[in-house]
């Protein structure tokens, strides 16, 4: 921007409020395309508008003259769609030949005018009255124009108007400043109706409705006229736009004639085409009108994604125009419909053979989302069962541990309770009581489930839990035999409980006695001085001593 001159710097600022281009990203781009078309705005927006950036190859040799504004740039078109992916030729249609940049017939080849978007400066210019002292100015100069015609013999004169019938339609604006053309049908000077209320409240579907007195069955298309042209680009569909002035009487005719003809309709469904109409008392639609040159109202364009020949790049271009609707008939409403019928029927190949191209890549990109979408899956899938994998080995190894240290707690316990019978077992056996008076001790009889009887002296000191540690190292005693154990490992009791199997029960009268380490055998009545116990054994040491 500090390199760029002041003029050059409000026509970069004039092509972003057209464009509102992203500055970031395309800034650079922006430059390159201004360079290329010398700076030219009305050439440079219509490139943009066609993503028509310039190469790097690209020099002011190839500058187009502002008279090829409204005419497509040839570009290659052998092996590519007009989406920029490349694609086979459609077995329908044969492939286009393609046509270079340097070819010397190029200019050769006929071109239709290129349609684009119109600018946003309307929107700008809402609610504002517009100036016309350069129309005053410009018109001032009329009447001493006439007036040294009238000079002229009367003949110049008819000569003159003659002119204007055959050449009129071609240069308007000549023979109007001339003031050999004035028509109620000619394109208005400026809007009328440009409050932001009145803006608000157009609607050209009414309108139609209220001069035909009815609903009209016509497809209007519900938008402006950019988002019209886009979608008909976007959609390889045809576009037609109809001009039109509310002010006029013969808008009404047009209306009542064409627009409600039958055969019209009927013509705009079966095509599919995307119908924008406009009234030019109003700002958007004039703005439309003085894009597209128009110089008298109501007036017809029929633009589509084509080229002449169908042997170059395709484009929005205008394939055909109508503006001389004076005579609204019947007959003239067919003739109308049925050229163009036949235009879309010559122009519609190209437009089937770009949609079938569209849906070839639209297919392949469907094809490569569904292919990456199941690269996702299958690593997603992979993903979940390494971590359902990683799970079930940290479940293994939990299993394993808790299994380990079961089995460690049942192998101490087991040295627990080992370490516990070679401690008790001598203190309970190895005593001598011959030396216990009577009333300091209590005889109790013990019998177990096989009737073995066995009679032992109890000091009266001791206590219950004393009985059931007598009987549990009689048992074991029994169970491994008088012979001397080994000696057992350095194994810590603090802590450790023993779990007699077995109760000790008073049959008369039936008592249950719990190995309690407090309660002394003096003061339980039913085993002093002497008593009888019944041994029974529990459940789980009946299954243990059956294994």
């Amino acid at each position: 921007m500090d390199q760029l001159r002041p003029e050059q710097e409000s026509v970069l600022q004039n092509f972003k409020e057209f464009t509102s281009y992203n500055e970031d990203e395309e800034q650079d781009k922006v430059l390159r395309l201004l360079t290329v078309c010398n700076w030219n705005l009305e050439i440079a927006v219509a490139r943009y508008f066609d993503n028509d950036f310039p190469t790097l190859v690209d020099d002011t040799s190839s500058i187009a003259t502002p008279a090829e504004s409204f005419s497509p740039y040839v570009r290659s078109y052998a092996g590519t769609d007009p989406f920029g992916t490349s694609a086979p030729p459609s077995r329908e249609a044969p492939a286009p030949r393609a046509i270079a940049f340097d070819d010397p017939f190029l200019d050769l080849i006929p071109k239709l005018p290129k349609a684009i978007p119109i600018q946003n400066r309307w929107k700008f210019q809402v609610g504002l009255k517009s100036s016309s002292e350069r129309r005053k100015s410009t018109y001032a100069l009329l009447p001493p124009v006439i007036f040294i015609l009238m000079l002229f013999p009367r003949l110049l004169w008819l000569v003159g108007y003659g002119l204007s019938k055959i050449l009129g339609p071609l240069f308007p604006g000549l023979f109007r400043i001339l003031g050999l053309r004035e028509s109620p049908n000619d394109f208005p000077c400026k809007p009328i109706y440009t409050s932001k209320e009145a803006i608000a409240s157009y609607n050209i579907k009414n309108y139609i409705n209220e001069v035909l007195g009815e609903t009209s069955d016509l497809p209007i298309f519900e938008g402006g006229f950019n988002e019209a042209f886009e979608t008909a680009k976007s959609e390889l569909r045809w576009l037609m736009c109809i001009i039109i002035n509310s002010e006029r009487d013969t808008t009404t005719k047009f209306v009542k004639t064409y627009l409600n003809h039958e055969h019209f309709i009927k013509f705009i469904k079966e095509n599919n085409i995307i119908l924008y109409i406009g009234d030019v008392s109003y700002p958007e639609p004039f703005e439309v009108g003085q894009t597209y040159k128009v110089y008298s109202v109501p007036h017809l364009d029929l633009i589509s994604n084509v080229s002449a020949t169908g042997t170059t790049f395709p484009l929005m271009s205008i394939v055909t125009r109508y503006h001389n609707f004076d005579n609204c008939s019947i007959d003239s409403a067919k003739k109308v419909t049925k050229r163009l019928q036949k235009i879309v029927d010559k122009y519609e190949p190209q437009l089937v053979t770009q949609r079938y191209d569209k849906q070839e890549a639209e297919f392949s990109r469907l094809i490569r989302k569904q292919q990456d979408e199941a690269y996702e899956q299958s690593l997603l899938n992979d993903k979940i069962k390494q971590e359902e994998k990683k799970h079930k080995e940290l479940d293994e190894k939990a299993k394993l541990e808790k299994l380990r240290l079961k089995e460690e707690a049942v192998i101490l316990r087991q040295k627990q309770e080992q370490a516990f019978f070679q401690k008790h077992i001598p203190l309970v056996f190895d005593r001598d009581d011959k030396d216990w008076v009577k009333g300091d001790y209590t005889t109790i009889q013990f019998r177990n489930h096989e009737g073995k009887r066995t009679v032992r002296k109890f000091f009266k000191d001791e206590t219950l839990y004393d009985l059931f540690l007598f009987v549990e190292c009689k048992n074991y005693k029994a169970l491994h035999g008088d012979d001397e154990e080994e000696e057992a490992e350095d194994v810590d009791l603090d802590g450790y409980e023993h779990d007699f199997k077995f109760e000790l029960i008073s049959p008369m009268p039936r008592s249950k006695f719990h190995a309690d380490k407090t309660r002394l055998l003096k003061d339980v009545k039913e085993l002093w001085p002497n008593g009888s116990l019944l041994i029974e054994r529990l459940e789980d040491s009946d299954d243990e001593c059956d294994e």
